[in-house]
């Protein structure tokens, strides 16, 4: 079997809906993980903004990689399509020389690095510091990493959980007077996820035409396209010759 993991790292804001019905203070809440809790964009989110983003500049592969549904000509995909998991996310810095710090946790990492030595067979030893002089929305790190996408600092689970994500008030207008005045949780821009990418051995090709017209590009991801949500560069991972 052939794979790929793709990484994104949103451009802008990112809101995947969970649709649920709740009754708390925000309306519409983000996806997660139903173990972990942690963000993420279920694989049928990930195919169906991928399908989209291929109609627009390669509509030649769609049906070869994502199947087709017309009428009378089902075909299934040569592609398979994981769930894009959190790997970090970005937050507050209350303490430090930036604003901002990517905080993760160590059961997101190594998820990550379960991911890419199974898949990819390359395991992941970054190294590893003190944190010493930041503090993350009152939290102090255990430590950080130092990665090729930036240093992501760890925090504990419970703090972790204590890191809320940004809740965007959203108006609806009608006639130009506000009628609605809803709320919404997003994953911040510099968040960062990734997902695997699989095809069987005769569909080699199919999964590198797949990673070159994704590879280095900026990818729309969840909804609220057109206030700018969900912009995300696309970072192929591909297993090592």
């Amino acid at each position: 079997m052939a794979q790929i993991i793709v990484r994104l790292k949103c451009i802008t804001n990112l809101h995947v809906g969970n649709g649920d019905v709740n009754y708390s203070i925000v309306d519409n809440e983000v996806e997660r993980d139903p173990v972990t809790n942690y963000p993420v964009i279920n694989s049928s989110g990930v195919k169906g903004a991928l399908r989209e983003y291929f109609k627009a500049v390669a509509p030649e592969l769609v049906a070869s990689v994502f199947g087709s549904d017309e009428a009378k000509n089902t075909t299934q995909g040569k592609l398979k399509f994981l769930t894009a998991e959190m790997l970090a996310v970005a937050a507050r810095a209350s303490r430090g020389e930036s604003a901002y710090c990517l905080v993760s946790t160590e059961t997101a990492v190594s998820r990550f690095s379960q991911m890419k030595e199974e898949f990819l067979g390359d395991s992941v030893a970054y190294e590893r510091g003190p944190a010493n002089s930041v503090e993350i929305e009152g939290f102090s790190p255990a430590g950080k990493l130092n990665t090729p996408f930036g240093d992501i600092y760890l925090l504990s689970e419970e703090d972790f959980r204590h890191i809320s994500l940004p809740v965007m008030a959203r108006n609806c207008l009608e006639d130009g007077r506000s009628t609605n005045l809803w709320y919404e949780e997003v994953v911040p821009h510099e968040s960062l996820f990734f997902f695997p990418v699989l095809a069987n051995d005769q569909d080699k090709d199919c999964l590198k035409a797949f990673a070159e017209k994704i590879s280095g590009r900026v990818v729309q991801f969840g909804g609220n396209a057109t206030i700018g949500y969900g912009l995300c560069k696309v970072c192929v991972m591909e297993e090592k010759a």
